[in-house]
């Protein structure tokens, strides 16, 4: 019986149970470590001051300074009394019309920049319209507590054109210009007279 010839492979052995690498382990550890170190780093350095931009601070400040105040008093009003509050100032619009109207044809006549014929017309016209004024005046409608001074204005308002044809006259009477100049400046006192008798109603408003 012919006996297998020995072989030079190794004999197995009993596996080794000793990790053949050693320092493997420290890789990890180290790793920990510095991420350790850099959270309690960062977590010790101090807050950051956050100034806000121009801009920001700019618009804070506009939205401050455009605070619009709130008009209580007119809002609070009845609308009936609201609403001749409104004609007060139209009507006081018509009489600084007339004075622009009334100045605007004396001086083109003092010049001589117009004829007779057109200061007249002009003159004349004027005239018309503060008719005009007194009459809607006269048919406005007028709530308490106004009703006690509104004689009074509509007075005022007829002045008006009274002293419109004292200029008139005085524009074609035989003289040197001397009642129709007088006429002029009476008709601006009279003008302002009649502001004044509207402020008086206006002053009492509730």
């Amino acid at each position: 019986m012919i006996k297998p010839a020995d072989s030079d492979a190794p004999k197995l052995t009993s596996v080794s149970k000793e990790d053949p690498k050693p320092g493997r382990w420290i890789l990890p550890i180290v790793i920990t470590a510095l991420i350790g170190f850099t959270y309690v780093f960062v977590n010790a350095l101090p807050a950051a001051d956050v100034t806000p931009p121009a801009t920001a601070a700019r618009h804070a400040t506009t939205t401050t300074t455009t605070t619009i105040p709130q008009t209580t008093t007119s809002t609070t009003l009845p609308i009936e009394v609201r609403a001749f509050l409104q004609e007060l100032d139209r009507f006081e619009n018509m009489a600084s019309d007339l004075q622009s109207e009334l100045e605007d044809v004396n001086t083109k006549w003092e010049n001589r920049d117009i004829l007779f014929s057109a200061a007249d017309t002009g003159f004349s016209e004027v005239r018309e319209d503060a008719q005009d004024l007194a009459n809607q005046i006269a048919a406005a409608s007028v709530p308490d507590p106004f009703t006690t001074a509104w004689p009074d204005t509509v007075a005022a308002s007829k002045d008006l054109v009274a002293q419109l044809q004292t200029v008139i006259d005085g524009l074609r009477a035989p003289d040197d210009g001397t009642l129709r100049r007088a006429a002029v400046d009476s008709y601006s006192a009279t003008s302002a007279a009649f502001t004044k008798q509207l402020d008086v109603v206006r002053g009492l408003t509730p």
